[in-house]
């Protein structure tokens, strides 16, 4: 049935195929609950050997090539119920296609591929590592925080015209105490003093223009099983956002992208949420306030020490006049989450001569980048509390020693000799990407502990055997001719959870008129990939490739 299917797929994008293609190429996707997409279809050659790129979401004319029905019934058919199945179908003129079908392996950012043998063992992230405040007190008082709504109240009123909104009234105490048992962590006791008084806002959006909700709402969004902003994490998601950071005051939020005892308690429009930060990091206080959600996978959001603080800014702002009124509701100008932390930028680019000082370096920084420069000195960066990432290009005179001194987590060198011997045992270096073309010296990487993550795709390397010795090392990146020489030196790594097939460089096209020899398909192919594939998780591998016949359209 699934040769039927592709069949069927490959007939439609024959009768729908520009005029003189040779070969037609689709990437495409079907998720659970009837969901599918695709890159457009390539077609080769065009006019004059050039390849015509079909994009259906800009309405090109290829738009009538609709293989939604194919891809979902493929789905159901490979026995993909809630993941994510990738589809790589090729189709030529002269009647034959060859299709790539897998759960496990799909495109990555580039032309290469992704293969994720264990979908569950995810890198931990930093907050895990974080300690909390050693003595923080929680800033929220109780008392101040029901007078500050009731000053927000009437304020609202007075600049409304009117005395007509009231939130909902408390629930019983009996009902609030069982609530509040089920939670992860007890509401801090602000939080707590304002349930005794009112059950939310009733969806007013009080709060930010956020809905506060009622206490057996916030009991129910607290739920693991609720927490669909957290569900769901992929190895394609931690890979596209290696680094989490925290926006706001320095270190006080957890940098993860969700923990259990942030208890959301309002919401907004777009899918994200005011939460009590019972978990704070070592810069944070209990029961502070953060934003996370749909818009926050990078990292959650600092906005006020505590819900009594957020209220204080409400009044604040609508006693200095920091509103306006806009169709009956009010709009509260608070300056917006977190702007009032970093007084300077927490990214850095240093270029050129710049970078043999740099001048600019401060001690919020969080990512650097270094770039065309004949001399590097990374001094400055010395004792950074914050510095999670570094990226160094052309630089050829810089010593990398400085960086022992800071807690970066990814480090991206491009640079045409790399010593690694400055970085052994780096204590909080996770995930490294090498590029150099004199081959580099891996052994120094023995000694990180936390390293769990490598790209040298653009490496020469030295003794590549070393990588079998890496036994925390969980995603590795090579392309196809590195991977065999692994295997042949030093077998298969144990405990890889991902691995990362890397694009080969670009073959150049002959005479677009010579149409046997005018399209050289970019490796890896999916062929390719499908046998990388099974070679890498032997028995295991989950990768169908299907071969066949379809009907030459006339």
């Amino acid at each position: 049935m699934i040769d039927d299917v592709l069949r069927a797929m490959a007939e439609k994008i024959s009768a729908g195929a520009p005029s003189g293609w040779r070969r037609a190429e689709l990437r495409g996707f079907a998720t659970g609950r009837g969901g599918s997409g695709h890159r457009g279809l390539r077609f080769e050659p065009g006019g004059a050997g050039d390849a015509i790129d079909v994009h259906p979401e800009r309405g090109d004319a290829g738009d009538a090539i609709d293989v939604h029905p194919e891809l979902t019934a493929l789905h159901d058919l490979a026995g993909a119920p809630s993941g994510r199945l990738t589809v790589e179908l090729v189709v030529e003129a002269k009647g034959r296609f060859e299709a790539v079908i897998s759960k496990s392996l799909e495109r990555d950012d580039g032309n290469g591929f992704l293969y994720v043998l264990d979908r569950d063992a995810l890198p931990a992230e930093p907050g895990t590592f974080q300690q909390g405040p050693a003595n923080a007190a929680p800033a929220g008082d109780p008392r101040e925080a029901v007078a500050l709504l009731g000053a927000y109240l009437s304020e609202r009123d007075r600049i409304l015209g009117r005395d007509m909104y009231a939130p909902p009234p408390a629930l019983p105490g009996a009902r609030r105490a069982r609530l509040e048992i089920r939670l992860p962590a007890p509401l801090p006791d602000d939080l707590r003093a304002l349930y005794t008084r009112v059950d939310g806002d009733g969806g007013e959006g009080l709060l930010d223009r956020h809905p506060w909700f009622g206490l057996e709402l916030l009991e129910n969004q607290s739920r693991r099983e609720n927490r669909w902003w957290a569900a769901g994490r992929t190895w394609r998601d931690h890979l596209a956002r290696p680094v989490i950071t925290s926006a706001g005051a320095p270190l006080a939020v957890r940098r993860m992208s969700d923990h259990p005892r942030w208890i959301p308690f309002a919401t907004s429009t777009d899918g994200d949420f005011l939460a009590v930060d019972l978990a704070p990091g070592p810069g944070g206080r209990p029961g502070q306030v953060i934003r996370m959600g749909l818009h926050h996978g990078g990292g959650p959001a600092y906005v006020a020490d505590s819900v009594t603080g957020l209220l204080r800014r409400h009044v604040d702002a609508l006693r200095a006049g920091a509103y306006r009124v806009e169709r009956g509701g009010l709009w509260v100008d608070l300056g917006g989450p977190g702007r009032d932390s970093h007084e300077e930028p927490s990214a850095l680019t240093v270029t050129g001569a710049g970078a043999a000082s740099m001048p600019a370096v401060h001690h919020g920084i969080e990512r650097l980048s270094v770039r065309n420069a004949p001399w590097a000195d990374f001094g400055p960066v010395r004792g950074a509390p914050a510095l999670w990432e570094v990226r160094v290009e052309n630089c050829p005179g810089a010593d990398l020693a400085p960086l022992q001194d800071t807690p970066v987590e990814l480090l991206d060198l491009a640079m045409d000799t790399i010593d690694l011997a400055p970085l052994a045992g780096h204590a909080t270096l996770r995930m490294m990407a090498l590029s150099t073309a004199r081959p580099v010296d891996l052994a120094p990487l023995r000694s990180c502990p936390r390293l769990y993550g490598l790209d040298l795709s653009r490496a020469a390397i030295r003794d590549i055997g070393v990588l079998g010795e890496l036994k925390g090392l969980l995603y590795l990146r090579l392309r196809r001719g590195q991977w065999e020489e692994l295997w042949k030196r030093a077998g298969h790594p144990a405990g890889l959870a991902a691995a990362g097939l890397a694009a080969e460089p670009r073959r150049e096209k002959t005479w677009w008129w010579s149409v046997e020899r005018a399209y050289h398909a970019l490796e890896p192919s999916p062929r390719t990939a499908a046998g990388w594939a099974i070679d890498l998780a032997g028995e295991s591998a989950d990768v169908l490739v299907r071969t066949g016949r379809h009907a030459r359209s006339r």
